[in-house]
C-alpha cells in the first residue's frame, strides 16, 4: 500500500470533515445571532435600531469561535505540509477582518447605549408617563379612541414602532389634523363628565369625576393628567379644560414626540458616521496585519507595509479634518438635530437631513449648506429654549416717550390675555437712535412661550404680535424691519 496515498485520502477525508464542521457552525452562529437579537432587544427596546448589528456580531463571534476550533483540530490531526496550512492562513486572515468587525460594531452600540441612556432616557420616560397618565384611565383613553387622535398613545411601548412612525410623520398632517381633533375630544371628555358642552372644566369637576371613577389612582399620576388637559407648564397646572388648552396639549405632545425621533435618529446617525471614520483606518490596518501573516515585509526594517500605511493614514486624516471637526461637534456639543429650527440669512429653516460634510435645510426654499459654513456662522437654534423677537419702527421725530409706554403696556395687556404666545415679563420698548434728524428709531423686544416645533406656528405668531404692536400705535406707523431672533 502506498503511504502518501493513504496520507493524501487522510488529508482529502479532513477537508471534508471540516469544511462540513463549518457549515454546521455557521448555522449555529445563526441560530445564535436571532436568539441573541431578540433577547437584547427585548431587554433594552432603544437598540432596535442595532438589531441588524447585533445579530452580525453574535453570529460572526460564534462562527469564529466555532470554526476556529475545527481548525484547531483538523491541523493537529493532519500530516506535515498538508493543505490546511494554506487554509489555516486564510481562515486567519479572516478572523483578523471579523475581529475588527466584531471591534467596530460593539463600539457603535456601546457608543449609542451610552448615548440613550444619558440623554434620552428620561425623555421616554416622560413620554411613557405621560401615556400611561391617559391609558391607566379607561374613560379618559376612550375619549381619546373616540376623537381618532392620531397621537399613538397605544403604541409607544415598543420603541422601535414609535420611532419609524413619528419621524415619519408631516408637520402638515398635525397642524391640519389637531384643530378638529382637539374640539371632538374636549366635547366627549364633557360627556363623560357629564358637563355642560362647550363649557371650560374647572379642576374640582375633575377632581371630583376622578374620585367617583378611580380606583387605585394616585395624587402624582392625577395632576399628570390634570397638567396635561389643562396644559399647564413648568409644574403649574392651568385653571380651566378648554378646547384651545387641549389643542395645545395635543399640539406639544404631537411635536415632542417628532422631536425625540428625530434626537434618537440623530444620535444614530452621528455614531454610525464616526464608526464609518474609525473603519476607514482600521480595515486598512488589518491588511497590513494578514500581509505579516502571509510572509510579507509587513513589519521590518526600511520602508514597510505599515510605514506605509502610517503614511497613508496621515495623508487621509488631514484630509478628513473638516468632517472630523464637524463629527466631534455632533458628538459633544450637538448644535442641532434632525426636524430642528434654525434661522440662518433672516429665515427659519428646518434640518432635513445631514452628512459629514453638508446639512440639508427646508425652509422658504431648499438649501444645502456645508458644515463648515453652519458651524462658523451665526446659527441660533429655535428649538432650544424660548425665542426672543423684536420689531424695530421709525416714527416722527416729534413723537413723545408717552408712545414707548403706551406700546410696553398694550402688549403686556396682549401678553396676560395670550400667555400661551407672549411671556409678559419680556417685554421691552425703548428708542435705539434718529435717523437724519426727522425720524426716531423705536425698538419693541418679547419673548414666546412656546418652543418653536413647527415654522407655520411660529410665523403666524409672529405676524399677529408684530401687527398688534402697529396697531397699538394709533396711527400709520412705518414696519421697516423685524428683528433678529436669539
Amino acid at each position: 500500500m502506498d503511504l502518501n496515498d493513504e496520507t493524501d485520502t487522510h488529508d482529502a477525508f479532513k477537508i471534508v470533515a471540516t469544511t462540513g464542521a463549518m457549515v454546521g457552525s455557521a448555522h449555529v452562529a445563526w441560530i445564535a445571532g436571532r436568539f441573541a437579537r431578540r433577547t437584547l432587544v427585548r431587554r433594552w427596546d432603544f437598540l432596535v435600531l442595532y438589531s441588524k448589528d447585533i445579530r452580525r456580531c453574535v453570529s460572526f463571534a460564534v462562527f469564529s469561535a466555532l470554526a476556529f476550533a475545527c481548525i484547531q483540530v483538523s491541523e493537529r490531526m493532519s500530516s506535515n505540509h498538508s493543505p490546511f496550512e494554506a487554509v489555516a492562513r486564510v481562515f486567519y486572515s479572516g478572523l483578523v477582518l471579523t475581529a475588527c468587525f466584531l471591534a467596530l460594531q460593539t463600539t457603535g452600540i456601546v457608543i449609542f447605549t451610552y448615548v440613550f441612556s444619558s440623554h434620552r432616557k428620561k425623555v421616554w420616560g416622560t413620554i411613557s408617563a405621560n401615556e400611561a397618565s391617559i391609558m391607566d384611565r379607561p374613560d379618559i383613553s376612550r375619549a381619546f379612541s373616540c376623537a381618532d387622535v392620531c397621537l399613538g398613545i397605544s403604541e409607544s411601548a415598543p420603541l422601535g414602532e414609535f420611532l419609524h412612525r413619528w419621524v415619519g410623520v408631516s408637520d402638515a398632517d398635525i397642524i391640519r389634523s389637531i384643530p378638529t381633533q382637539a374640539i371632538g375630544l374636549f366635547q366627549t371628555l364633557c360627556a363623560i363628565m357629564l358637563s355642560p358642552a362647550e363649557t371650560p372644566i374647572r379642576k374640582e369637576e375633575f377632581l371630583r369625576f376622578m374620585d367617583t371613577r378611580s380606583v387605585h389612582e394616585d395624587d402624582e399620576r392625577i395632576g399628570n393628567l390634570w397638567m396635561l388637559l389643562s396644559s399647564g407648564r413648568d409644574d403649574k397646572a392651568g385653571t380651566t379644560i378648554t378646547p384651545s388648552s387641549v389643542e395645545r396639549m395635543m399640539h406639544d405632545m404631537a411635536f415632542r414626540r417628532k422631536r425625540f425621533a428625530h434626537q434618537v435618529f440623530t444620535d444614530h446617525k452621528c455614531v454610525d458616521w464616526i464608526m464609518i471614520d474609525i473603519a476607514l483606518l482600521s480595515y486598512p490596518f488589518c491588511a497590513v496585519v494578514i500581509a505579516s501573516m502571509w510572509g510579507y515585509p509587513a513589519f521590518g526594517q526600511g520602508f514597510d507595509m505599515f510605514k506605509t500605511y502610517m503614511l497613508a493614514a496621515s495623508f487621509l486624516v488631514s484630509q478628513l479634518q473638516e468632517r472630523i471637526r464637524f463629527m466631534v461637534t455632533m458628538a459633544t456639543q450637538r448644535p442641532f438635530d434632525i426636524g430642528d429650527i434654525l434661522l440662518l440669512d433672516g429665515g427659519p429653516f428646518r434640518v432635513r437631513d445631514f452628512t459629514t460634510n453638508h446639512t440639508y435645510l427646508d425652509g422658504t426654499t431648499a438649501l444645502t449648506v456645508r458644515n463648515s459654513v453652519l458651524l462658523g456662522d451665526t446659527v441660533r437654534n429655535m428649538t432650544r429654549g424660548a425665542v426672543k423677537d423684536n420689531v424695530v419702527m421709525p416714527l416722527p421725530v416729534t413723537t413723545s416717550n408717552d408712545t414707548i409706554v403706551k406700546v410696553r403696556e398694550a402688549l403686556q395687556g396682549y401678553a396676560r390675555e395670550n400667555p400661551d404666545e407672549v411671556e409678559e415679563g419680556s417685554v421691552r420698548t425703548g428708542w435705539t437712535c434718529v435717523e437724519g434728524g426727522i425720524a426716531k428709531v423705536m425698538s419693541v423686544h418679547w419673548s414666546y412661550t412656546f418652543v418653536v416645533h413647527d415654522v407655520n406656528r411660529f410665523n403666524r405668531a409672529r405676524t399677529t404680535v408684530s401687527d398688534f404692536v402697529v396697531a397699538s400705535l394709533g396711527m400709520d406707523a412705518c414696519l421697516s424691519s423685524m428683528g433678529d431672533h436669539s
